[in-house]
């Protein structure tokens, strides 16, 4: 369901799906755990009228950039074509991990040496450096969990989904990617600024449920929306699938300014990078630009 879970319940439930298509007992993947009594504090940090002084900032300037992309995408202006465009990076097992090898020689996670790959791809391909990044992320874990969940459970369908934005600083090398990175996870835990924002925003927005709908809304009132030279990084991370299902890759994608969706499950890598207003030419290129600095910066590492 696009607007009743997040991207990562999609996931979950094709999972279960799979589960149950190979013979195996059922999963108890509808749940509904309350957020724990710690978290509470933490979550009304957040001022409501601090929220409702930056709306009105917020929703106009989120209106002027997606109709001047809109605008600028257009042929009859010089642009491309307005229309999601989408093209694969799909790594094998052995790819997979040369990746993961050669990040971890440099110092950083996959997360990081994606978003540096990818800002860096906008760099030199479109001729412009991104604000933010959009970093979707489930609270399921955190700050939702059920009684006795362990801390690598990851299975359930529903919806606790944020999108934490990033500031991309002037130099954007491997070292700041990853403080990035750290930031988020520091940010996730503790309910941060950044977390409360991206709260609030869904919260209070004309829609606020589903996979990432809600953030397309020129009303959702963040400081950097998903049209504002923004990339939409999603990342869930390493999943599995049943043991011995006919399960090869997973292909999605939020086509917003900049989108890449990746994941690895079952240890191959794949990932998805899209756009609304490049057209596929250059999301080619982007994709081209990006794989070039993973294997050259980061695989050829590898030990």
């Amino acid at each position: 369901s696009g607007l009743g879970w997040d991207g990562s319940s999609n996931f979950n439930f094709t999972k279960e799906m799979m589960n149950r298509y190979m013979g195996n007992p059922p999963n108890k993947v509808f749940q509904e755990p309350d957020l724990k009594a710690e978290s509470i504090p933490k979550f009304d940090k957040g001022s409501f009228l601090v929220f409702l002084l930056k709306l009105p900032f917020h929703v106009g300037r989120n209106f002027w950039m997606l109709f001047w992309n809109i605008f600028m995408a257009c042929k009859c202006f010089g642009g491309n074509g307005l229309g999601f465009r989408f093209i694969v990076m799909n790594f094998t097992e052995a790819e997979s991990k040369l990746l993961y090898k050669g990040a971890k020689v440099q110092g950083v996670s996959p997360f990081a040496a994606v978003t540096y790959a990818t800002v860096k791809a906008c760099e030199d391909v479109l001729g412009q450096r991104p604000r933010g990044l959009v970093q979707q992320a489930s609270l399921q874990t955190r700050h939702y969990p059920f009684e006795n969940q362990k801390s690598d459970y990851r299975d359930l369908v529903g919806d606790w989904l944020v999108g934490v934005i990033q500031t991309v600083p002037v130099k954007y090398g491997h070292a700041e990617a990853m403080t990035g990175y750290k930031d988020l996870m520091t940010e996730l835990d503790t309910v941060g600024p950044a977390t409360r924002e991206a709260i609030m925003a869904k919260a209070y927005g004309l829609v606020n449920s589903g996979a990432a709908v809600f953030e397309a809304l020129p009303t959702y009132s963040t400081w950097n929306c998903p049209w504002d030279r923004s990339i939409f990084m999603n990342n869930y991370g390493v999943r599995t699938m049943p043991k011995g299902s006919p399960f090869h890759w997973w292909n999605w994608n939020a086509p917003f300014w900049c989108g890449v969706n990746t994941i690895n499950v079952d240890g191959r890598t794949t990932t998805m990078i899209g756009s609304l207003f490049w057209g596929l030419q250059v999301v080619e290129k982007l994709r081209d630009h990006v794989e070039r600095t993973l294997r050259e910066e980061f695989m050829a590492k590898a030990p």
